[in-house]
């Protein structure tokens, strides 16, 4: 939660059209991640990044081909998209709160703009998908997202920022608690799908959907796992109902994992192929969530959400 004593500059930001909302992160911002990282024990050293006529260009570019509805859906929540370097992961998203009455303003979407120095959109997330292990002994992942034509920086920056969206949508909508309270003992339509709430107030893969080595995968802390451990965690991952290993953390990541997945792929057609390969070379091909039985009950839940119709074939064979 990031408390502003102006929030004027915020509201003004949220007049602009949506792709006018990209900015280096204000100062306030930057002192809040870097408290969030001196609490999480990270070195990141947060500070605010001017994006060159490139960059902003790629960014824009990767809003432009999001779909209507999805941006329709932002627009009235996102406060800015904010650019800065060391901020501790590639995308964080947070509530912006007025002090002096508690009143949320929006949500801004912060990015590291280093974690995006000479990649394109492969190379991106086969990084990303890559940070939880050693990167040692030959064994790795593999991740296409885009098709060659169109691997590119814009394409990398769209698919984080579908994530992060997802997390923007998550601060109006009862799917979800807030993230930034304690989970009330409520039920929860998306929530409640995977997941389900300890004595405690944690958040427990519901029986029968935890998996071997999903509580242990630590994408941005320090706990790598080995390489070897790749086979076993994607082997689990296959069995349960999440989407991705990152998706499988948390029910927020799970929500946004799904989105992004769900538009990139089965929106706007984009490839999800995710390869474990021994010393470069490709040696299985892993199963896509969304081509599975295993993703009915979210499909279900995106379609209803952005009330969007199953195609023809499928509401013939139902």
């Amino acid at each position: 939660m990031i408390v502003t004593t102006v929030p004027q500059q915020w509201t003004a930001l949220q007049q602009r059209p949506l792709l006018e909302r990209i900015l280096p992160m204000p100062a306030e911002v930057c002192d809040f991640v870097r408290q969030v990282n001196q609490a999480s024990g990270l070195d990141a050293e947060p500070a605010a990044f001017e994006a060159d006529a490139a960059l902003h260009a790629d960014l824009q570019e990767a809003l432009r081909g999001m779909p209507d509805f999805l941006l329709g859906a932002v627009e009235p929540l996102l406060l800015g998209v904010c650019l800065g370097c060391d901020i501790g992961s590639s995308g964080v998203t947070d509530i912006v709160v007025d002090q002096s009455d508690g009143r949320i303003l929006g949500c801004v979407v912060l990015l590291d703009a280093d974690a995006f120095a000479g990649h394109t959109a492969n190379s991106w997330a086969s990084w990303k998908e890559n940070l939880p292990f050693e990167m040692e002994g030959g064994i790795a992942l593999d991740v296409v997202i885009a098709e060659p034509q169109q691997d590119t920086r814009a394409g990398a920056l769209q698919f984080l920022l579908l994530h992060e969206f997802a997390h923007v949508l998550t601060a109006d909508a009862g799917f979800l608690p807030p993230w930034w309270a304690q989970a009330p003992d409520a039920p929860f339509p998306f929530l409640d799908l995977s997941w389900e709430t300890t004595p405690l107030g944690r958040f427990a893969p519901r029986p029968g959907r935890d998996f071997t080595l999903r509580a242990e995968v630590d994408f941005y802390g320090n706990n790598k796992l080995p390489n070897e451990a790749i086979l076993t965690a994607y082997s689990g991952l296959e069995a349960s109902d999440f989407p991705s290993l990152y998706g499988a953390t948390n029910p927020y990541d799970d929500f946004a994992e799904c989105l992004a997945t769900w538009v990139h792929g089965e929106i706007l057609g984009k490839p999800f192929r995710l390869q474990v390969a021994f010393d470069g070379v490709p040696q299985a091909t892993l199963e896509r969530f969304w081509a599975s039985p295993r993703s009915s009950a979210k499909r279900a839940f995106m379609r209803a959400l952005f009330e969007q119709p199953a195609p023809a074939c499928e509401a013939l064979a139902a």
